[in-house]
C-alpha cells in the first residue's frame, strides 16, 4: 500500500485492493478483462469509488459460489452497463437459498459443551478428516456443518460407537449428494437450459431465482417423504427378522411361513 490518502469517496487502486481483500494484481486483471470499469483519472492517478468496491465484492461472491471469471464476464457483458450490478446480485442471490447453516467457530475445548456431550480427540480428528470441522488456528475449531456434527454427537451420546456414527455420516453425505444431483439436473434441464436458449435475458433472472427458491422446499419435502416411507419399510423388515430370530418358524406350520398381507399381496 502506497499510503496515498483518499479524496472524498475515491481511493487509488492499492487502497481499493485492500478494501476488497485482494491484491493489486487481481484488481488490474479484472480491469483488463472488462469486469471492472476504469477509474476516474486525476492527473496520472486513477481513482476508484464505492461502485468499484461493490463490483469487486460481487465478483468475489460469485467466485466463491463457483462462477469462473469467464462466466462472470458473460453475465456482465450480456447486460446493459446500468443494470449489470443488479444482474450480478440476482445471479448470486439465486444460489442463496441453498447455502448451508452458517459455520460456528469456537475454542477446541468448548466443542463438547457446544454439542452437549463429551467427544474424544479421535472423534474430533475424524470429523476434521471428513470435512465437517476444520482447525483454522491452534486451539480453535470451525464447525462447517453444525447440524451434522450435533446429530452425530447426539447419536454417540445414545451409546452408538463413534466410528460407526462417522461411517454413517460419510455414507449419508455420499448418498444425499446423488439425490441432490437429481434435483440439480432437473433444474438444469427444465429451467436453466431454457434461460440459456433465450440468450440469458436479464428479465428472466428473477424467474430463475424464484424457481430455485421454490425448488428447495419441494426437494426437502420430497426427500423427507421418501425417507419416512423407506424407513418404515426398513423397520418392517427388521421387525419381521426380529420375530424370526426370537421364534423361528416351524416349517410344518403353513401359517407360520405365510408372509402375505391382508389384501393378498406379498412383498
Amino acid at each position: 500500500m502506497s499510503g496515498s490518502s483518499t479524496t472524498g469517496d475515491g481511493f487509488p487502486i492499492d487502497q481499493l485492493a485492500v478494501r476488497a481483500g485482494m491484491t493489486v494484481r487481481n484488481v488490474r486483471a479484472h480491469l483488463s478483462r472488462g469486469l471492472l470499469h476504469p477509474g476516474e483519472m486525476r492527473g496520472r492517478t486513477a481513482w476508484y469509488g464505492p461502485d468499484h468496491l461493490a463490483r469487486l465484492e460481487l465478483i468475489s461472491g460469485l467466485q466463491r459460489r463457483g462462477f469462473s471469471l469467464a462466466a462472470i464476464g458473460v453475465l456482465i457483458n450480456q447486460t446493459p452497463s446500468g443494470s449489470a450490478e443488479e444482474a450480478l446480485r440476482l445471479y448470486r442471490g439465486m444460489l442463496a437459498p441453498w447455502q448451508p447453516e452458517e459455520p460456528v467457530e469456537l475454542a477446541e475445548d468448548a466443542l463438547s459443551e457446544w454439542v452437549g456431550t463429551r467427544l474424544d480427540p479421535a472423534v474430533v480428528e475424524r470429523m476434521i478428516g471428513s470435512g465437517l470441522v476444520e482447525r483454522p488456528a491452534p486451539g480453535r475449531l470451525r464447525v462447517l456443518n453444525p447440524s451434522m456434527v450435533r446429530s452425530g454427537a447426539h447419536a454417540i451420546a445414545l451409546g452408538l460407537a463413534p466410528d460407526a456414527v462417522a461411517d454413517v455420516g460419510d455414507d449419508l453425505r455420499r448418498r444425499t449428494r446423488e439425490i441432490a444431483e437429481v434435483f440439480v439436473g432437473l433444474f438444469r434441464d427444465q429451467v436453466w437450459a431454457a434461460h440459456v436458449a433465450a440468450g440469458l435475458p436479464r428479465s428472466g433472472v428473477a424467474d430463475l431465482r424464484t424457481a430455485v427458491e421454490a425448488l428447495q422446499p419441494v426437494a426437502t419435502q420430497s426427500l423427507l417423504g421418501a425417507f419416512r416411507q423407506t424407513m418404515q419399510e426398513a423397520m418392517d423388515d427388521f421387525i419381521r427378522q426380529l420375530s424370526t430370530d426370537l421364534a423361528p418358524a416351524d416349517p410344518a406350520d403353513p401359517a407360520a411361513t405365510d408372509t402375505g398381507r391382508p389384501d393378498g399381496s406379498h412383498r
